[in-house]
């Protein structure tokens, strides 16, 4: 149940299903795109029971996603990738997240899913992780090895563990 726009290109041992590619997308080797994502309830009794995830991934065009990389499809809304964005190897995007155009991650980063929204044209290093239901707004810069865990306003760049701004 996916759907792959001209001129992309799918190296080997990737895994895609659930799924819009874009036109001019590039995805190397051993990426996963549209599984369910790491999502449960806890019952009263504390058992975790598996929350459906049934929705799609959205990659829009001119996207690449390095070796590696797992994209989850959504829940409650779509996964989206933002025209423009370049993932690094290892990169991790949850169920539900939505992530601008012109994005640049870098490796080993981890963006929790719910309801996690990134802006247009933010910066994140490597190894970053980013907490569930938090905004990054356009323009903003995350430090390598930061744990953002508040909202990021635009333009602001942030470091550290807890990210806080920096100058």
């Amino acid at each position: 149940d996916s759907v792959i726009k001209k001129n992309s290109t799918v190296h080997s041992n990737v895994n895609i299903s659930n799924c819009t590619l874009g036109e001019e997308v590039v995805i190397w080797p051993g990426v996963c795109i549209g599984q369910d994502g790491f999502g449960f309830n806890i019952s009263q009794s504390g058992d975790p029971t598996k929350k459906p995830q049934t929705l799609r991934v959205e990659v829009h065009d001119h996207v690449e996603i390095g070796a590696n990389c797992t994209i989850d499809r959504g829940s409650w809304r779509q996964t989206v990738i933002g025209s423009n964005t370049k993932l690094d190897n290892m990169v991790h995007i949850a169920h539900n997240v939505q992530i601008g155009k012109g994005v640049m991650i870098a490796a080993q980063t981890g963006i929790a899913g719910r309801s996690c929204d990134i802006g247009d044209y933010v910066l994140i290093g490597g190894q970053v992780g980013i907490a569930q239901h938090l905004k990054v707004g356009s323009k903003a810069k995350i430090a390598a090895r930061s744990a953002v865990m508040g909202n990021v306003g635009d333009g602001e760049t942030v470091g550290g563990s807890p990210a806080v701004p920096i100058r």
